[in-house]
């Protein structure tokens, strides 16, 4: 029985192993699971007054635009995840005209140019309705926005995952692949 030593080919180039399809795929898919969260606190975060008056996320618009941006962010990342995969799987843009890039170039800035100010306003909304002194219904209030500080930290962190999602759309606008 002869026993045969597998030679290396010096000649064959070795497989790149780019990280970039991984972290473009992954950077949409936690957008999108922040949305999901964020939204599903928002919806779920309801205080009951004294007076029968229920207090929720649709009272302040602050929050309102908070849900309408997040919305639009799973939707808009949701829609790039089949062309995420195919390039994490195939190391190659399903669409790779240059317009398809533009279009995926300015999305990305526009949709983390949104979440961004949604972040923002949402966080200020909850910290400066956090400071007022209310006369009724003080804790309960204070609970509803105790809560509100979920949602907002999980727009944030899908602002960040946004922003790497934008940056490296930038970078693929300059590559031929």
């Amino acid at each position: 029985m002869e026993f045969e030593i597998p030679q290396y080919n010096f000649n064959e180039k070795p497989r790149s192993s780019s990280k970039l399809p991984l972290i473009i795929l992954a950077a949409r898919l936690i957008t999108i699971a922040c949305g999901v969260v964020s939204i599903v606190v928002l919806k779920s975060n309801k205080v009951t007054l004294d007076k029968g008056a229920k207090l929720d996320y649709d009272y302040y618009s602050s929050y309102r635009y908070m849900f309408g941006v997040m919305v639009a962010g799973i939707i808009y990342n949701t829609l790039h995840i089949p062309f995420a995969v195919y390039y994490l799987i195939t190391n190659k843009r399903l669409i790779g005209h240059h317009s398809f890039r533009q279009f995926e170039f300015y999305g990305d800035k526009i949709t983390f140019g949104i979440i961004a100010t949604a972040a923002g306003a949402a966080l200020g909304a909850t910290v400066d309705l956090q400071k007022a002194v209310y006369t009724e219904n003080n804790s309960k209030i204070h609970d509803f926005l105790g809560l509100m500080y979920i949602p907002d930290i999980f727009v944030v962190a899908a602002f960040v995952s946004s922003g790497i999602s934008s940056v490296l759309s930038s970078l693929s606008l300059h590559k031929s692949e």
